[in-house]
């Protein structure tokens, strides 16, 4: 009886031993991705994109063109078009996406552009708020809500920056826009009944036990030029959290290393850096799209591929690149890994302006921040290591080709390297097209479970399968990971809050507090 006792045991043990050393045995590939980063192009729809390819003369030629991607469609559709909360979690069922309604060619009068499909695509769609919360929690809600349920709750503790942080990962978010803005927000944890309280949400990611790098634009001292705000004049304080917390940051109080400087951010890319990095570039709205405000007019006469003069590049500001360069040196020291998103903000921007130049401008900057991403993924432990997916929050403009007033959905017109492709836009909002979404690494073949349909006709125009997921899969392949399997029993990786041996060993994250006050 006693050997019996003893054996069994031995023999769990033996097999659990071997199931361990089967999965190791695989690779990290086959447990969790060390690192997750997830690059989101704000308004960027597949006519951006591939507007984009059409003026680099990289149509079909990208990096993530390149064999080893997923390539799919994904819908951003919000949880229903309230602007607050109406008490439930039930989807309005009009808004999902409907591949026969957003094709639809039927003419709805005599006046051009007025097909029934644009109408349907403008009238469905999300905003960067929903769209960013449900990235960032697996969640649809309402417009407008950065972390906020339908049900007027804070989602405390389920975003995947919150999440991350629980498994030891660093933690950070970098955009091209204020930092405070509706996706670093709502991917950085933020939790706020409005995405409009940009104060009040800039002072949680900034008292976040949970991001270790927010990078981005909004710095009060500085105009949309990169020059500096005189004396006297009103500064916007509103995307750094406020004029107290803005001097607090500048004396060097708050826990965070405060940069602003081009050169700032260039001699963080290599080298040793601080545990908490807080960038705020020299500059207001946006890195490079707002420049020129006032100055200098890009208007509609872009579509006819002139180039009217523009105003030169802010010198003093750093590109998303640089940035994304600056933000994965801050975080690369964790052996646990990292979550990082970033941004390609002001595409958005450029698309509500219907300005294809600095549309192609900002999505070409974002493309750049790209290939950075994957030059870094290539020395530091290849594509077993680190799982990237990259998407777009929404589709914003509704672009089209030349003749598409005249013929619904005709394709815009490739007129070679450094020419503006033959355009048209039929929205200044966004709209509930399909969006891009390409992904290599770890995890990446698990949205081929997760498949909501596919679209016939995406696919004929579009260039890929037709197959498409949501937004919210999104979330699900990234906590996936994050977190690790559980096999046989074992939990991988290792609970990050357990003793481990030696190297760096991250305190429990600490509570949240207090509920945040709602926003009017």
């Amino acid at each position: 009886m006693y050997y019996i006792k003893i054996a069994r045991p031995l023999r769990l043990a033996a097999v659990l031993f071997l199931a361990a050393a089967a999965v190791l045995s695989l690779g990290r590939a086959a447990l969790a991705a060390k690192n997750v980063i997830l690059m989101v192009s704000d308004g960027a729809g597949f006519s951006t994109w591939m507007a984009t390819d059409m003026y680099q003369g990289k149509l079909g030629k990208q990096v993530y063109d390149q064999p080893g991607w997923v390539r799919l469609g994904c819908t951003t559709f919000p949880l229903n078009k309230s602007s607050k909360p109406t008490g439930d979690d039930k989807q309005d069922r009009r808004i999902v996406y409907d591949p026969t309604k957003a094709w639809d060619a039927t003419p709805r009068s005599n006046k051009p552009g007025n097909f029934a499909g644009y109408k349907y695509l403008k009238a469905t769609a999300t905003d960067s708020a929903a769209s960013g919360t449900a990235l960032a929690t697996g969640r649809k809600t309402y417009n407008g809500a950065i972390n906020w349920s339908n049900t007027d709750r804070p989602m405390r503790g389920l975003s995947i920056a919150e999440i991350a942080k629980t498994r030891g990962k660093s933690v950070g978010v970098v955009a091209s826009v204020p930092w405070s803005h509706a996706t670093p927000a709502a991917l950085g944890g933020a939790h706020n009944r409005r995405r409009g309280n940009l104060a009040e949400i800039a002072n949680e990611m900034l008292a976040a036990d949970w991001l270790d790098v927010i990078m981005g634009a909004g710095n009060p001292d500085f105009d949309n030029d990169g020059a500096l705000v005189p004396d006297g004049k009103r500064r916007d304080y509103r995307y750094v959290g406020g004029e107290e917390t803005w001097k607090a940051l500048k004396s060097g109080r708050g826990g965070w290393k405060l940069i602003e400087s081009k050169e700032d951010f260039e001699a963080l890319i290599s080298g040793p850096t601080p545990p908490k990095v807080l960038g705020t570039a020299q500059v207001a709205a946006t890195l490079q799209e707002r420049r020129g405000s006032g100055r200098t007019i890009i208007a509609y006469t872009d579509v006819k591929g002139a180039a009217p003069p523009d105003a030169p590049f802010i010198p003093n500001v750093p590109t998303l690149a640089t940035m994304t360069k600056a933000a994965l040196n801050c975080l690369d020291d964790n052996p646990d890994g990292f979550f990082l998103m970033i941004e390609g903000g002001a595409v958005d921007w450029a698309n509500h302006a219907n300005r294809p130049r600095r549309m192609i401008e900002e999505q070409t900057d974002f493309v750049h921040a790209v290939e950075a991403v994957v030059a870094w993924i290539s020395s530091h432990g290849g594509w077993d290591e680190t799982l990237l997916i990259l998407t777009a929050d929404h589709d914003c403009g509704l672009i089209w080709g030349p003749e598409s007033k005249t013929t619904a959905f005709a394709p815009i017109r490739d007129r070679g390297p450094g020419k503006m492709p033959g355009l048209l836009y039929h929205s200044s909002g966004h709209s509930n097209s399909l969006v891009p979404l390409m992904a290599r690494g770890p995890g990446s073949r698990r949205f081929a479970d997760l498949l909501k349909g596919q679209d016939e006709r995406a696919a004929a125009v579009w260039r890929f399968s037709g197959r498409y997921v949501d937004n919210t899969d999104i979330f699900t392949v990234m906590k996936g990971e994050v977190i690790g399997i559980k096999y046989w029993g074992i939990d991988y990786p290792p609970n990050p809050m357990m003793p481990r041996g030696g190297g760096f060993r991250p305190k429990a994250p600490s509570s949240p507090g207090p509920e945040q006050r709602p926003g009017e």
